[in-house]
């Protein structure tokens, strides 16, 4: 079990590298049909959606705790 953790660990930090090049991610992405700027405009509505949760979750204690009072 070790080498093959090993082996996934190599892999993993070969393929970080290889993506961390622009023009590789670009190629990537264009292969997937996906451009640069939607990639991250989908990254920005997934972390606003992630927040808005959270300030949901939080008015909903606020409002749990006025009532309780």
């Amino acid at each position: 079990m070790e080498e093959r953790e090993q082996w996934i660990r190599e892999n993993a930090a070969r393929l970080h590298r290889t993506l961390a090049d622009p023009e590789v991610r670009a190629e990537l992405l264009a292969l997937l049909g996906v451009d640069d700027e939607g990639w991250r405009r989908e990254q920005r509505l997934q972390v606003v959606r992630r927040e808005l949760a959270s300030l949901e979750l939080r008015w909903k204690l606020a409002e749990d705790e006025v009532w309780e009072a």
